[in-house]
């Protein structure tokens, strides 16, 4: 089945694009983002009561229901990589129903997919900045993924979701994306309620060079897409969009938890000087209901002193996770009552962070948290293992590894089913087109693997680390500037 061909029109206005040259810095413009996610609970003291008590107020993205499956993501129907892989169950298999395959959407990034006009094998330039799959999972154990796309009006393949275009400043608030500039949008977390799908979706705008990498882009902003229409197909799909945040600060939906009356959600920080910690934010889930143009008036911010307070106060907020993710996962662990997240910080071999983080031992690790309420405290980090790619030795300096999470719906019990993705990156821009070209041909990189991980022993104490498990977190967590 081709993608390609599908209708842009399901989503906005189509327009023209031109092929662009390759830019300084493009490879790490693939490498995508990293963050994590919450809700509230209380202490647990007696975990299994507890587990019972909190569980039954989460959406635990079907846990386990899709565990016969294992995730894997060759080239398919003209989809040959992509990153960021977020994912969501959208059906519990029928085991009586042969047509009850369990069924999951998964949003990538950054993506390379075939272009019209060509029969050449292999990867294309340039990608497109998001798609998504359609993953089936069968009850014999056969995982299959179904990528979409969409095509402008000449038939040239763009993201599948691309920023409302308007034309005056009413359409614009009609629309609820704000009259923010911007010019693509990168998949964050997502989650179902009420059966519609909801998809955060981080605005990016082309930018001038910054940062130690030259990244040439800027964020500036939040959307929330609502589909309401997920058990059709994609290009049948009906999307509304809403502004969640606008600004260059604070970016909610790096991970959501659906609990009780609430979205929590985990928002990252960029402060501009290379570290993105983590802070907590809530939605009321009546806000989904009136759907205004912008929602960013109803979010709650966790905040240091004060607790719970109105609005988006990134100033404010208490720093839960102080280490540098942008993409990441969290989620209840039932058998034992606590919150669990998994994120990796991008990191490369040659590329060491600065200050006691630039520790050999954490380059590739994949880390896990523990909690027993989202607000925290959180847990020093533990690490939970590190992404091969980079545990070779030598490693490959222009590798670059990223966007960690767990998929909760394809684990079985004790155990997390997590996904990472690894890149080229260059430091010039001569480097950079080296790197693309090697990119183009290396079918191993630029895609989502998938390992199954047991579930490490909690520590003991569980979620009150000791003074001297702090210190080594602080040791190895740069705390930004604030």
């Amino acid at each position: 089945m081709r993608r390609s061909g599908e209708d842009v029109r399901a989503a906005g206005t189509s327009r023209r694009r031109a092929r662009p040259r390759p830019p300084f810095g493009v490879l790490l413009l693939l490498a995508g983002l990293a963050a994590a996610t919450g809700c509230a609970g209380g202490s647990p003291r007696h975990p299994a009561r507890d587990a019972e008590r909190v569980g039954a107020a989460v959406d635990a993205r079907g846990a386990g229901t899709q565990a016969h499956c294992t995730p894997s993501f060759p080239d398919t129907d003209g989809w040959s990589g992509g990153d960021a892989a977020w994912s969501v169950p959208l059906a519990a298999p029928d085991p009586v129903s042969a047509q009850g395959a369990g069924r999951s959407v998964w949003l990538f990034g950054d993506s390379f997919v075939a272009r019209g006009g060509t029969d050449a094998k292999g990867r294309a330039y340039p990608f497109v900045h998001n798609s998504i799959a359609i993953s089936t999972c069968t009850h014999d154990g056969r995982f299959r993924l179904e990528p979409h796309w969409r095509v402008d009006e000449d038939g040239a393949p763009i993201a599948f979701f691309e920023p409302p275009r308007v034309t005056d400043d009413a359409a614009a608030d009609a629309i609820g994306s704000g009259l923010d500039r911007f010019d693509y949008y990168w998949p964050l977390d997502a989650f179902l309620w009420r059966g519609e799908l909801y998809v955060a979706l981080l605005c990016v705008a082309k930018g001038p060079p910054r940062g130690p990498f030259q990244l040439p882009f800027r964020l500036t902003g939040v959307d929330l897409a609502r589909i309401e229409n997920p058990a059709e197909p994609p290009a049948s799909w009906r999307i509304r969009h809403a502004t969640l945040a606008r600004g260059d600060l604070a970016f909610p939906g790096a991970a959501f938890v659906v609990a009780r009356d609430h979205l929590y959600a985990f928002t990252f920080l960029d402060e501009g000087d290379g570290h993105t910690p983590r802070i907590l934010t809530r939605l009321a889930l009546a806000a989904l209901e009136d759907w205004p143009p912008d929602l960013s008036p109803a979010l709650e911010t966790w905040t240091d002193a004060e607790g719970w307070q109105p609005g988006l106060r990134p100033k404010q907020a208490r720093i839960l996770m102080p280490d540098d993710a942008t993409e990441s996962s969290v989620l209840f662990d039932r058998t034992v009552g606590e919150w669990l997240a998994v994120y990796a910080e991008p990191s490369a071999a040659s590329v060491p962070k600065p200050g006691a983080a630039a520790s050999k031992g954490s380059t590739g690790m994949v880390w896990l948290r523990r909690a027993a309420r989202l607000e925290g405290p959180w847990s020093a980090r533990e690490p939970l293992f590190r992404m091969p790619e980079l545990a070779v030795e030598p490693a490959d300096p222009n590798v670059f590894c990223y966007a960690a999470k767990a998929h909760p719906q394809f684990a079985r019990e004790g155990e997390l089913l997590v996904t990472w993705v690894c890149n080229l990156f260059g430091r010039s821009e001569h480097e950079s087109l080296v790197q693309l070209r090697r990119l183009l041909e290396r079918e191993d990189l630029y895609r989502p693997h998938a390992a199954r991980l047991p579930i490490p022993p909690r520590p003991t104490p569980p979620h009150r680390p000791t003074p001297a498990a702090d210190a080594a977190s602080s040791a190895t967590d740069p705390i930004p500037a604030r």
